[in-house]
């Protein structure tokens, strides 16, 4: 990949793009970038792909959190189940059937604006 497909492929990854539909938008395949990104010598690049991949985690749990904060309560179960540690005694909570879905589509809607 040359360095200016490289900063696209972050730039997609940044935005919410899964590897491969930033590879497919950029014309390259899957693999491809896979195999640049292990190729020796292409460390730096593969530590910020994680970087940028973690970027665009950090805006979907900003954007449940300031839900969550809001009283949304699907928000906050959302919030609680991602953060819940492993070795933790908090319990999952789950929605009960027939709860109304519109909250988690509201969620949904807020990460794209």
């Amino acid at each position: 990949m040359t360095e200016a497909q490289q900063v696209e492929f972050l730039e997609h990854l940044r935005n919410g793009m899964r590897r491969g539909a930033a590879a497919y938008a950029m014309g390259l395949t899957r693999m491809e970038v896979a195999d640049f990104i292990a190729e020796d010598g292409n460390e730096d690049f593969e530590k910020a792909v994680l970087d940028a991949e973690g970027e665009a985690h950090e805006h979907v749990e900003e954007a449940i959190w300031q839900a969550a904060v809001s009283g949304s309560v699907a928000a906050a179960r959302l919030w609680l189940s991602l953060k819940k540690k492993p070795e933790s005694n908090m319990p999952v909570l789950y929605e009960e059937p027939g709860d109304d879905d519109d909250e988690l589509e509201a969620i949904a809607r807020l990460t794209t604006e």
